[in-house]
């Protein structure tokens, strides 16, 4: 019997489930503290063969929480959480009134038909002082693959509200964008890319169509970019429990008003650790879409 993909909402966004079993949380609706930059995010999410991959909140960083998109920099607010980097001082620094939000308006699609899910959602950036800075509108797919694993596919179109929108990334380390924060058993992943790099130092700042992390039991993740995403194959955030698709690393990058930034990324989950090749064709049939 073959058991199809399907979601379940709640009260705090929604449950994508195979079968019985859960495949993700997505959390829209949490009463957080202002200093996290509160965003809808993915948390918990699993393996098909039930291995946790992400970390929520953790103590030494609360503002990583699972799967995100976070922007330490947009315009004059925070829309990650935490601390900025201040350059005058050469450290991190909490910043009081400097925290965004990303906030979940409401799902204004759900579909699930032939085994495949496709949810969209409408948010609003919001600045420090509660001003609409940008209108987003996200979506996500989620479907099996072979391996046996799942695939995400992560759209989202981000318009600007009364004036430009100027993007950057954290002014050290360069983080920015969509970010994966891991917890165990990948919790020391073992980092590869499509340009055949190893390691998450290595892996650091490089260009790559996609990167793939390996956990310590068994199971892997990758992250794809599209080739229609501005600098593309884009550079890479990775550390050991980190994996992120840095477009921002190269420098702040400006929507201007009456357009829109268009994003697409791949996310996959896998039992078994992907070869090389077995990336490739799964990259190759995310940007085939």
């Amino acid at each position: 019997m073959v058991i199809n993909l399907g979601i379940r909402e709640n009260c705090l966004g929604f449950e994508l489930h195979d079968g019985e079993r859960l495949v993700a949380l997505y959390r829209t609706r949490e009463e957080l503290p202002r200093s996290e930059s509160p965003k809808p995010c993915f948390a918990p999410i699993y393996t098909p063969s039930g291995l946790l991959v992400t970390e929520y909140r953790p103590a030494d960083h609360p503002w990583h929480t699972g799967l995100y998109f976070g922007w330490v920099h947009a315009n004059q607010a925070n829309l990650w959480g935490g601390p900025w980097y201040l350059p005058d001082k050469g450290k991190y620094e909490m910043v009081e009134q400097s925290h965004g939000v990303q906030r979940h308006v409401g799902f204004v699609e759900e579909e699930v038909e032939a085994g495949e899910v496709f949810v969209q959602e409408e948010l609003e950036w919001l600045d420090a002082g509660d001003q609409i800075m940008a209108q987003e509108l996200r979506s996500y797919t989620f479907r099996k693959v072979e391996e046996p694993g799942y695939l995400f596919i992560i759209e989202t179109r981000i318009r600007p509200r009364g004036a430009a929108l100027v993007l950057g990334a954290s002014r050290a380390a360069r983080y920015s964008g969509l970010e994966l924060r891991m917890g165990p058993p990948f919790a020391d992943a073992q980092h590869r890319s499509s340009e055949g790099l190893e390691g998450h130092e290595s892996i650091m700042g490089q260009p790559a169509r996609w990167v793939s992390a390996a956990g310590a039991a068994g199971g892997a993740v990758v992250m794809m970019d599209h080739p229609d995403n501005p600098r593309h194959p884009t550079p890479w955030f990775t550390r050991r429990n980190l994996l992120g698709a840095g477009l921002l690393m190269g420098g702040d990058l400006e929507v201007p008003q009456g357009e829109e930034l268009v994003l697409r990324y791949g996310f996959a989950l896998l039992d078994q650790v992907p070869t090389s090749e077995v990336a490739e064709e799964l990259w190759g049939a995310f940007v085939a879409e």
